[in-house]
């Protein structure tokens, strides 16, 4: 409500210039006008009528946790400005071309008595240490939420009443994480969870240490951030149990750029992986386990570069221990179109110059045309691919595979160890990576695709895989396409 008297004002700038001649018309025109609006007593800021109507449960959300950000003017074909002082008062309006808004940086308070270095909670000996390493998160965060409640006296009746909704949910999050510290007492989910730390910071030094200009060894200890792993401990439980009741419930992230989401993600995606090659030994555990789907292809291939220094950490790690990890290797798919990457390996003869091989062997003979593959750089320690730095195999004339290597000798990933990334529809299609990151557009074509239900555990007749990769004679009635 605002209070009695308030009157709201338009103010508009009207040009009633009239030009000499057709000649000089521009004689009528201002350039760079504004309006400004100043008053000894402060402005009242505009109700926010929207939000006490609606039942939408974000528009709620928003009245009640932006209740202290007003708007007191509003532009008509321009935008505008409120100034505001030390004491939050606006006395002065103004129009202004480009709106702008600023966003405040969300940096994590410190916590303690809680553990978030990565390495140290790779080294967890057992529940109990877990128990004692992260118990008091949960404390403190209760704590945090029954704070908050000291609020609830001063809100309208709607508020409120969203706030109490908030606050169920809240103390819900506080018990999932409370139940995820618990399943750490599981020695198979303790070892995936250090183990998913382990690689998490391995990665991290990898990318953190040619930012800040050091050796790996000397990057300061990676941490978490409090959100990434309340995150990661909250859905522990339904991951490693599937009849646990809120494995069907999605956690949102919302956090601004630089927040660290996709290390949130990445974190319990590294949990899932080793989590799935704990539970089915041997070559039951390969195949996809993580499919991400993004809609800006330059965002894709950011996320790609990130996700395969992961997925290159846990193949490390799978070396050291294959009979924990299995014999099959962990693999990043990239299936993101024709235009970034090849859709068929190709053949001699085949004509096709967007198959990978006709793309890998003219990047081969000059490297200044595009590389076959949309990476520039080995996502492990940086060297810049070169020609060589791709490979048809087992031959030019007839591949089946488009093997990445480092050209750097000092690499983990060189000579006879390429780097565990695919890029070509069918590759992937047949060696199913654990990890697969994918554009919108190849997720319409999945109805029409039939290989993509391996993706799903419903594979297809090898005579049918073996028409749609070299698109041969179609098959017979006989032969039709069917699931397994």
């Amino acid at each position: 409500m605002v209070p009695d008297g308030t009157r709201s004002v338009s103010v508009f700038l009207v040009n009633h210039r009239i030009p000499g001649s057709d000649e000089l018309r521009d004689e009528r025109f201002i350039f760079q006008a504004g309006l400004a609006v100043h008053l000894a007593e402060p402005l009242i800021p505009r109700p926010n009528l929207k939000s006490q109507a609606t039942e939408e449960w974000d528009e709620c959300v928003a009245d009640l946790q932006y209740r202290d950000v007003y708007e007191y003017s509003v532009g008509h074909g321009i935008a505008t400005h409120a100034e505001i002082d030390a004491e939050g008062n606006c006395h002065t309006a103004r129009t202004c071309w480009i709106p702008s808004a600023e966003v405040g940086l969300v940096a994590p308070a410190k916590i303690l008595n809680v553990e978030l270095r990565m390495d140290a909670l790779a080294e967890l000996a057992d529940g109990p240490a877990a128990q004692k390493a992260l118990g008091p998160f949960v404390k403190q965060y209760r704590d945090w939420i029954a704070d908050q409640k000291k609020i609830l006296p001063s809100l309208t009746p709607k508020r409120r009443e969203m706030a109490e909704a908030l606050f169920q949910r809240a103390i819900t999050a506080a018990k999932r994480i409370e139940d995820g510290i618990k399943v750490l007492d599981d020695k198979d989910t303790l070892f995936a969870f250090r183990m998913a730390n382990r690689v998490m910071a391995k990665a991290a030094r990898r990318r953190f240490g040619p930012m800040q200009g050091k050796e790996e060894a000397a990057v300061d200890a990676p941490s978490w951030r409090p959100f990434q792993l309340a995150f990661i401990l909250m859905n522990l439980p339904g991951i490693v149990d599937p009849h646990r009741h809120d494995r069907e419930v999605v956690d949102l992230l919302f956090f601004p750029t630089g927040g660290g989401k996709t290390e949130a993600y990445l974190g319990l995606a590294a949990l899932t992986l080793v989590n799935r090659r704990l539970k089915n030994p041997g070559y039951t555990s390969p195949g996809l386990s993580v499919l991400m789907r993004y809609t800006l292809r330059l965002l894709t291939l950011d996320q790609l570069s990130r996700a395969a220094r992961l997925i290159c950490a846990l193949e490390l790690e799978r070396h050291k221990d294959p009979d924990s990890l299995g014999p099959w290797p962990f693999e990043i798919g990239l299936w993101v179109g024709r235009a970034a990457t090849p859709n068929q390996m190709g053949f001699k003869g085949d004509n096709n110059p967007n198959s990978a091989r006709s793309k890998t062997i003219a990047f081969q003979n000059d490297d200044r045309k595009p590389a076959p593959i949309p990476l520039e750089n080995c996502p492990w320690c940086g060297e810049k691919f070169k020609s060589h730095s791709f490979q048809l195999l087992p031959n030019a004339n007839e591949p089946t595979d488009l093997r990445v290597v480092c050209l750097n000798r000092r690499c983990d990933f060189t000579r006879n160890q390429p780097l565990p990334i695919l890029a070509v529809d069918e590759p992937i299609y047949r060696r199913l990576p654990c990890f697969l990151i994918a554009t919108v557009d190849k997720f319409a074509a999945m109805p029409w695709t039939g290989l993509v239900g391996a993706f799903f555990g419903r594979p297809v007749r090898p005579e049918w895989i073996l028409w749609a990769l070299r698109e041969g004679p179609r098959p017979t009635a006989t032969s039709a396409p069917a699931t397994a």
